[in-house]
């Protein structure tokens, strides 16, 4: 298609030769061909060029859609995990409350205080944070690990039991030294529910000091910490990660990743606001440009970027200077998402991905879910439109449960939506999607 395809525009009448044509590989961590255009002169010429871009724009974009297949059944494992989770491991109780807390810091920090020295029974306890994106990662069939600080308390122990039984394989401690008791301690959040159904949050995230693990050096990462970064495929950032750890130890964990070959996600969550100024500004703006892909809200992205409308998002990622980021999703929820990639050009058309329509029980988990399955796709070279389409089902069977944690996405739940998809699917994307998750299952203990 592509010879026949550069032949054809060489041949066109344009008098001489008006523009030529060149390839190059690389979308994702796959490999596709794509064609470049390259103008040479002549002013006449100029709507057959820009007809000739217009055709060449459609190309790279079906490019970009097919690159996966291959990947299907050439895909091996090179490294020990196949994405790592930086930090932010905490404990989710759920209290009944008459009514939620008055909005004051002294009433609320008086209240986490009282929660905290009597925590309800352990039926009312659920992993949360970052556990919520490795569940679901292993539940694809991605073998995970953890670098982060889980206490030598009861709240620890419950959490290493849940992500052992749920298929994390490791649980690297950030800290290299033994803590006195006041700091080996499991970050709790209090998800405080009211009769009506309201809810609120209380923890140390509400009030500091920042960084809560301020144990934490910020000078050389511990060996164990740097041996685990160096083995894996990917590593997956949230913004929480710099209200738990300083921003260098957040930035070193990124660029050992990266120096050893691993793709670095990142997804600024709620905690985008918080970026506005100062060194939590720079911080930011440094991990923007270590990361290959990047997942925001279009809330959470208006809060970056100050733009409206998601495809104006993402094309504001990736156009921004010295970036390097190849994808940029922006997810909107019940609307889908959308997702621009460097390596379709800059006047591409982005990727849209409706959302599948389930009941909605509780959409908490939903986003970790999702970067779950881009993780899966990106790493492995899957086309965009079947990644697409299975992060979408992956976030919209987390939607159908009550909670995060071990509520998030069962990959039976996730075979059975897209299965379900397929016959109203005009372009196969949905099938695509149910090919990328048998291979990722089925290997998940192979090489």
């Amino acid at each position: 298609m592509y010879a026949a395809l550069a032949s054809s525009l060489l041949a066109a009448p344009c008098g001489r030769q008006q523009f030529s044509v060149t390839t190059r590989r690389s979308v994702g961590r796959g490999s596709v061909k794509r064609i470049e255009l390259r103008r040479c002169a002549a002013p006449e010429a100029e709507q057959q060029v820009q007809q000739a871009e217009s055709v060449l724009s459609a190309a790279n974009a079906a490019a970009a859609a097919n690159a996966g297949q291959a990947a299907l059944a050439g895909w091996v494992r090179r490294k020990q995990f196949d994405v790592v989770a930086l930090s932010n491991l905490c404990v989710d109780i759920v209290v009944p409350i008459d009514e939620l807390p008055p909005a004051d810091t002294e009433s609320r920090r008086a209240l986490l205080q009282q929660l905290t020295a009597q925590p309800p029974p352990v039926e009312q306890w659920e992993v949360g944070g970052n556990t919520n994106f490795l569940i679901a990662a292993s539940r694809l069939g991605l073998r995970t690990a953890s670098v982060g600080h889980l206490g030598r308390d009861v709240y620890g122990s419950y959490m290493r039991d849940v992500l052992q039984a749920e298929g994390v394989r490791q649980v690297e401690p950030v800290a290299d030294r033994e803590l006195p008791p006041e700091l080996d301690q499991t970050l709790l959040c209090f998800v405080l529910v009211a009769p009506d159904g309201s809810h609120a949050f209380c923890s140390r995230f509400d009030f500091g000091p920042w960084p809560l693990l301020s144990f934490v050096g910020e000078q050389q990462l511990p060996k164990g910490v740097a041996h685990v970064l160096q083995n894996t495929e990917a590593l997956f950032v949230n913004g929480f990660a710099f209200d738990e750890l300083p921003a260098a130890t957040v930035l070193a964990a990124a660029a050992t990743a990266r120096q050893a070959g691993a793709a670095v996600f990142f997804d600024p969550g709620p905690r985008s606001w918080t970026f506005t100024e100062g060194e939590r500004k720079d911080a930011f703006e440094a991990m923007m440009d270590a990361s290959d892909v990047v997942c925001m809200t279009e809330d959470e992205a208006e809060a970056v970027t100050g733009l409206r409308g998601a495809e104006a998002q993402a094309r504001w990622v990736l156009g921004r200077p010295g970036a390097r980021t190849e994808w940029c999703v922006v997810k909107r929820g019940a609307e889908g998402a959308v997702l621009a990639s460097r390596s379709c050009g800059a006047d591409a058309p982005v990727f849209r991905q409706q959302a599948l329509r389930v009941d909605v029980r509780d959409t908490v988990g939903c986003g970790d879910s999702f970067a779950a399955a881009v993780v899966l796709g990106f790493t492995r070279g899957h086309s965009i439109p079947a990644v697409m389409a299975l992060a979408s089902a992956v976030g919209a069977a987390t939607a159908m449960g009550q909670g995060a944690g071990r509520n998030v996405a069962s990959a039976d739940t996730v075979l059975a939506l897209l299965q379900s998809a397929v016959p109203g699917c005009e372009d196969g994307r949905h099938k695509d999607a149910l090919e990328v998750l048998h291979c990722a299952l089925s290997s998940m203990d192979s090489n």
